[in-house]
C-alpha cells in the first residue's frame, strides 16, 4: 500500500474509499477556498472517531477564511500548516498508507487539488472509560486509580508521576492488517541497557496480522520450547507497580486498547511482593517469606498427603493413621484429591461466568454437593476436604496472579508422581523443577535472579523489605546470560 499521493484530488479520494470499501462511517467534506482563484480541497476523516466541532471550528473556519492571498507553490502546505490549521499537532503525509493510518487514528486529513501531499490534523476523540479503582489486585494501602484502556492516557498517567525528564517512551505499530500502537517505556540512565535492547529486538521481530491483546507481547518475549510453565513477565493495572519497576531498570510495555502493563524481566521473586508492602511497616521481615512457604504448600500438601497415606501408613502412630486416613470411603485419598480439586477449579470457572445474583446460591449449593454430602455419603474422607480447603487458601496469598496456573499444573504432577513413585519420586522432581527453573531467562536475565545466580547487593528488597531509602538510593543491574 505504499502509494504515493497523486496530484489530482478526485484520484486520491477514490483510492482512499477503495481502501476503506466505501463504508458509511467514512466522510469526505469538500470545500473551495479563495474568491477568484480559487483551491479545491477535501477534508477526509472516519465518525464516531474525531471531534467534529474541533474539525468545524479549527480547520473548516480556518479555511474558509482564506483569500486569493495564499500562494499556490511549493510553500502552499507549509503556510495552510502554520496559519491556518489551529490543532495542536499537525503533520505532512506523503503515501496512501500514512492517510489510511490517520484516519484509523481519528485524525483529519486535508487534501489539495494539484499538490502531491497532504496534511494531518489531530483530531481524534477516543471514547473511553473514566479512570477507576483497581478491582483485580487490592492493597490495603497504596495507590488506587488503575490503568485505561487508552495508550495516550496511561502515559499522561505515568508522567505525571514520574516527574523526570528522562522518563522515554519508544513506540511503534505492529500489525499488517490492523495496525496497533505499543509503547516501551523506561528510564534514561536508570534502566538496564541490555534487557532494554533484548526487549526491542523482540518486539521487531514480531511479525503478525493483527494485536488484540498485550499476551502477544507477553509470547514474544518467551522462548515457546522451554517457556511453557512459568511466565517470563509481570502483568499489573497499577502505576506505582509500573513506577517502581521502572526506577529499578525494568522495561515496561503498554498495547493500545489494554488495560494492563507488561513489566521485563519477570522474575520469580517479584510473584511474592506487593504494592503495600511499601506502605507499611509491618511484616515487611515475614509476609514474602510467608508468601513463599504458602506457595510451597500449595503444590506440595495434596501430594504428600497420598503419599503419607499410601507408603507411611504402617510407621505412623495408629490412632493417627485411623484418624487422618483409614475409612470406608469410597475415593481413595489420591483420587478424592484429583476429584475435588477438579471440582475446585469448575467452580472457581462458573462463578466468573454467571450472573452476580447467582454467586451466592452457587457457592451454597456447592458447599453442600462437594462437602457435606460427600462426606455424609463416605464418598471422600473429611481431611481431604480439610487439606483442599487449606491448599485454596494458601494459593490465594500469592501476590502474582499469572503464577496460579503454574501452581495448578505443579499440583496436579506431583499428585501423580506421589501417587505413583511416592518420596524418591517426589524428590527427583522436585530437583528437575529447580534445575529447569535455573535454566529459565526472562529477556536474557535469569528467573531465579536474584537467587541464582546469587547477588548479595540485591537482597535489600526481595525476601524482605529493607528500609525504602536504602532501596531508594540503590543501583539495580541484572546479570545477562544466554538468550
Amino acid at each position: 500500500m505504499n502509494k504515493f499521493i497523486q496530484t489530482d484530488l478526485e484520484e486520491n479520494i477514490n483510492n482512499i474509499e477503495y481502501c476503506f470499501h466505501h463504508t458509511s462511517s467514512f466522510s469526505i467534506r469538500k470545500l473551495k477556498v479563495g474568491k477568484e482563484n480559487t483551491l479545491n480541497m477535501a477534508l477526509v476523516f472516519m465518525d464516531g472517531m474525531v471531534d467534529t466541532a474541533k474539525i468545524e471550528t479549527h480547520i473548516i473556519d480556518s479555511l474558509l477564511e482564506i483569500g486569493d492571498e495564499l500562494p499556490r507553490d511549493n510553500s502552499c502546505l507549509e503556510v495552510i500548516s502554520q496559519k491556518y490549521i489551529k490543532t495542536a499537532s499537525i503533520k505532512i503525509a506523503n503515501t496512501l498508507e500514512e492517510m489510511i493510518d490517520a484516519v484509523l487514528d481519528g485524525d483529519t486529513v486535508i487534501l489539495l487539488q494539484g499538490y502531491d501531499q497532504g496534511i494531518i490534523a489531530k483530531t481524534a476523540q477516543r471514547k473511553e472509560r473514566s479512570l477507576e479503582q483497581v478491582v483485580s489486585e487490592r492493597s490495603p494501602k497504596g495507590g488506587l486509580v488503575g490503568l485505561t484502556e487508552n495508550l495516550d492516557t496511561n502515559i499522561s498517567l505515568l508522567r505525571g508521576l514520574l516527574k523526570t525528564s528522562n522518563f522515554c517512551t519508544d513506540s511503534r505499530n505492529l500489525g499488517s492488517l490492523s495496525k496497533t500502537s505499543v509503547s516501551i517505556l523506561y528510564i534514561q540512565d536508570v534502566v538496564d541497557q541490555d534487557v532494554l535492547n533484548e526487549v526491542k529486538r523482540r518486539i521487531d521481530k514480531l511479525k503478525v496480522n493483527y494485536v488484540l491483546e498485550g499476551k502477544l507481547l507477553e509470547e514474544a518475549m518467551e522462548n515457546p520450547s522451554k517457556d511453557f510453565l512459568f511466565s517470563m513477565s509481570e502483568t499489573t493495572e497499577r502505576p506505582d507497580v509500573i513506577i517502581s519497576s521502572l526506577y529499578d531498570g525494568k522495561v515496561a510495555v503498554l498495547v493500545d486498547g489494554n488495560p494492563y502493563g507488561i513489566i521485563l524481566p519477570g522474575l520469580f521473586v517479584s510473584a511474592f511482593q506487593s504494592p503495600d508492602e511499601y506502605n507499611q511497616k509491618l511484616g515487611r521481615f515475614s509476609i514474602r517469606l510467608v508468601r513463599l512457604v504458602s506457595f510451597i504448600m500449595a503444590i506440595y500438601i495434596p501430594s504428600m498427603y497420598v503419599v503419607v497415606s499410601k507408603y507411611l501408613t504402617d510407621k505412623l502412630p495408629k490412632n493417627v493413621a485411623e484418624t487422618l486416613f483409614k475409612g470406608d470411603e469410597l475415593l481413595s485419598p489420591f483420587w478424592s484429591m484429583i476429584v475435588l480439586f477438579f471440582l475446585l477449579m469448575v467452580l472457581a470457572d462458573a462463578i466468573f461466568r454467571i450472573p452476580p445474583s447467582a454467586i451466592v446460591f452457587v457457592s451454597l449449593l456447592a458447599t453442600i454437593a462437594i462437602g457435606e454430602t460427600a462426606v455424609s455419603a463416605k464418598i471422600i474422607h473429611p481431611f481431604s476436604l480439610i487439606l483442599v480447603a487449606i491448599t485454596y487458601l494458601t494459593s490465594l496469598l500469592i501476590v502474582s496472579k499469572q503464577m496460579a496456573a503454574p501452581t495448578n499444573t505443579l499440583r496436579f504432577a506431583f499428585l501423580w508422581i506421589g501417587n505413583l513413585f511416592g518420596i524418591p519420586g517426589m524428590v527427583i522432581g522436585t530437583t528437575i523443577l529447580i534445575l529447569y527453573m535455573i535454566s529459565l531467562r526472562s529477556v536474557g536475565v535469569p528467573y531465579l535472579a536474584p537467587i541464582i545466580p546469587f547477588r548479595i547487593e540485591e537482597f535489600n528488597d526481595t525476601f524482605f523489605r529493607n528500609r525504602l531509602e536504602k532501596i531508594n538510593n540503590s543501583e539495580h543491574s541484572y546479570p545477562n546470560g544466554s538468550r
